[in-house]
């Protein structure tokens, strides 16, 4: 069996760090684009799958992180040699989302990836969370996917919703994942607001392959996208419950982001890291940082 630990990911999982905490760091304004950044096995397919959401969801880069990072899309923690971006995306036409974060990282011991895409209150689909990425010699990868249940009603009080979004493809695509030779299991977060936002379909597996890791995470991204293409929409009475419920679980997710990135770099730093990674906490954004 190929050894199962990630560096970048035991450290995130728990909440922990495997350097010293820094006690200075800087954020960069020169960045740009989040890709070519870290010479990763996996960065191929963050490019990828992020042209692929881009495409179906009309994107438009605004300059939230860029309050946190002084005029840019990147940082750098030079007492660890640890260095990442974050942008975040609104869509050119609203319609469907509040939006998007694209976030990538890099540690001596690998580097990770993300795209989040957050719904807005119009249309009643999960929001989709990724997170992947390689050791630094590409020979153990890992994936982190999940749809994050949204709305008032529990998840498994209504038989329709839970089977079009947690059934028969989404249940497969976990045994499958599960079943690859090799796999390992991640454990889960340390943080209880993480915890909070889980579905009962949430992929969590290192020990993959380049191949399996991009398989998983395309199929993941695809499926989403495919959902919002055919979104019911939410009725007009009901969305003010629906976007209520989304700002609570990105202040969640936040707050997730806080301890993890405050454990790693300091609380300075941390606290950057959190806010970019996540976005705005309102759905109401239009514009700066808040």
């Amino acid at each position: 069996m190929r050894n199962a630990h990630l560096l970048i990911i035991a450290a995130n999982a728990w909440g922990v760090s495997a350097f010293t905490t820094p006690a200075a760091f800087h954020t960069t304004g020169t960045g740009t684009s989040s890709s070519r950044l870290f010479n990763n096995v996996m960065e191929g397919t963050y490019t990828t799958l992020f042209d692929q959401v881009n495409v179906a969801l009309g994107l438009q880069q605004t300059d939230f992180t860029a309050t946190y990072l002084n005029g840019g899309t990147s940082w750098t923690c030079p007492m660890t040699g640890s260095k990442g971006t974050a942008e975040w995306y609104s869509e050119s036409s609203p319609q469907f989302l509040t939006g998007v974060s694209k976030c990538s990282q890099v540690d001596v011991g690998g580097a990770e990836f993300s795209i989040n895409v957050w719904m807005g209150p119009s249309y009643d689909v999960p929001n989709m969370l990724l997170k992947f990425g390689a050791t630094a010699d590409g020979s153990n990868c890992f994936v982190i996917a999940d749809y994050v249940p949204r709305g008032a009603t529990p998840l498994g009080s209504d038989a329709s919703y839970s089977e079009a979004y947690y059934g028969g493809e989404v249940a497969n695509a976990w045994n499958s994942a599960a079943s690859i030779p090799g796999v390992t299991s991640l454990p889960p977060d340390m943080s209880m607001e993480f915890r909070t936002l889980y579905s009962p379909a949430r992929i969590a597996f290192a020990g993959l392959t380049q191949a399996d890791a991009t398989n998983i995470a395309t199929s993941h991204v695809q499926r989403f996208l495919s959902w919002v293409q055919s979104a019911p929409q939410v009725p007009a009475r009901s969305r003010g419950s629906f976007n209520l419920r989304d700002d609570k679980l990105r202040q969640f997710y936040f707050r997730g982001e806080v301890q993890k990135n405050c454990a790693m770099f300091g609380p300075d730093l941390g606290m950057s890291v959190a806010a970019v990674n996540t976005g705005p906490v309102a759905e109401a954004y239009v514009g700066g940082g808040s």
